[in-house]
């Protein structure tokens, strides 16, 4: 069967609309995967295992800030600390304590960043709240332990050899997908 040249460029416009719809649905998880790989715009990232001991560590002392945020969420939460003094390459442990606020159970998940950006890809999180969404029930309360250490390699980068200060920053938002679950109870 041979196509006209009206319906062959209808077809292609028709698979070009299909492709980009599909990659502006696909970008949003890529955006994410990238990121977490990457560490690009800040996003710190999850460590297998402290691998500061296998890449040595550093005399270099970097202030590491907690700032602490929820958005719409009903809970207290805070750092133990306003800041840590952490040596390049040495794992570090600070806590953070979160109340529920709420008469009912609020299930939640925390987004994290680090500025400036270029620190993200050597910040390293190897325990971390973040990772997986938090359920508190009414008037509870936890304290979630983060242990991080900043690879030895930000040393050697001429964008991060000379940062003194770094800000790792969280921010809760209810949990969408479990949400869901509930309203549809599946």
């Amino acid at each position: 069967m041979k196509l006209d040249r009206n319906t062959k460029v209808v077809l292609y416009l028709v698979g070009a609309l299909v492709f980009m719809g599909g990659l502006a649905y696909a970008s949003v998880p890529l955006y994410r995967a990238f990121c977490n790989a990457t560490g690009f715009n800040g996003t710190a990232r999850k460590a297998k295992a402290t691998l500061a001991n296998i890449h040595g560590d550093s005399q270099a002392i970097v202030r590491v800030r907690f700032d602490t945020n929820t958005r719409n969420v009903p809970w207290t939460f805070k750092s133990e600390k306003a800041y840590m003094d952490t040596r390049v390459g040495k794992t570090a442990l600070v806590w953070f304590d979160v109340r529920n606020n709420a008469d009912h159970p609020v299930t939640a998940r925390a987004t994290y960043n680090v500025l400036p950006d270029t620190m993200g890809a050597y910040f390293m999180k190897t325990q971390c709240f973040c990772f997986n969404d938090v359920t508190l029930q009414p008037g509870e309360s936890q304290r979630f332990p983060v242990v991080y250490f900043l690879d030895p390699k930000l040393m050697t980068n001429p964008d991060t050899d000379t940062v003194e200060d770094v800000t790792l920053s969280y921010t809760f938002f209810e949990s969408k997908q479990l949400q869901n679950v509930a309203k549809t109870g599946s």
